[in-house]
């Protein structure tokens, strides 16, 4: 991620607001990210990457934990699989260089597995598609607003999105959840 520090790219929760990161995850607008010079998409895409996972991570909702690996493995999965299959199409094919990407065996052992593991990652494909639609289809910037107004009232005082940093607001709603929560558990006793 040393690209993103030179570049002054914002990746990580203590660097961007709420109305930056809001804006990134409902309108795609990662140029938000961007604090100084200029990046292409796929610079802007990996900052993106790397603030949604720390995002899941703080957030602590296990959806998004399982949608974020399951993202990272469909992309991991298809460079590998393109990285063999440009091995296997090359005159002089060096066993060995497919080998260190973990395909053992001989050439037709390999075209075996890669044939296996295409039908892998389709299925992989197919859930993170019903995922995202899903997602897409139900996160709306009202939604958080009224997130945000929940924790301002836990808080004592209204918060406002172009000056609240991120990893503040999730903290603040983790300490709410956990108050909530110890608050039921006591209500069930």
């Amino acid at each position: 991620m040393e690209k993103n520090e030179k570049l002054n790219i914002s990746y990580k929760c203590s660097q961007v607001t709420l109305d930056e990161f809001i804006d990134c995850m409902i309108n795609g607008n990662l140029k938000r990210l961007l604090r100084s010079g200029e990046a292409d998409e796929i610079m802007l895409q990996e900052a993106w990457e790397c603030l949604y996972s720390e995002y899941s991570e703080l957030s602590g909702n296990k959806q998004h934990k399982y949608y974020f690996a399951l993202y990272k493995s469909v992309y991991a999965m298809k460079l590998k699989m393109h990285i063999a299959q440009l091995i296997l199409t090359d005159p002089e094919i060096n066993l060995d260089d497919l080998h260190s990407l973990g395909y053992k065996g001989d050439v037709k052992s390999i075209v075996a597995r890669l044939k296996f593991e295409t039908v892998e990652l389709q299925t992989k494909e197919k859930e993170l598609k019903r995922m995202t639609d899903k997602q897409s289809g139900t996160i709306t910037e009202s939604d958080f607003d009224d997130w945000i107004v929940s924790v301002g009232k836990y808080l004592g005082y209204q918060i406002r999105r172009k000056e609240m940093i991120l990893s503040e607001f999730l903290a603040a709603n983790k300490a709410m959840t956990k108050e909530i929560d110890a608050k039921r558990k006591r209500i069930k006793k």
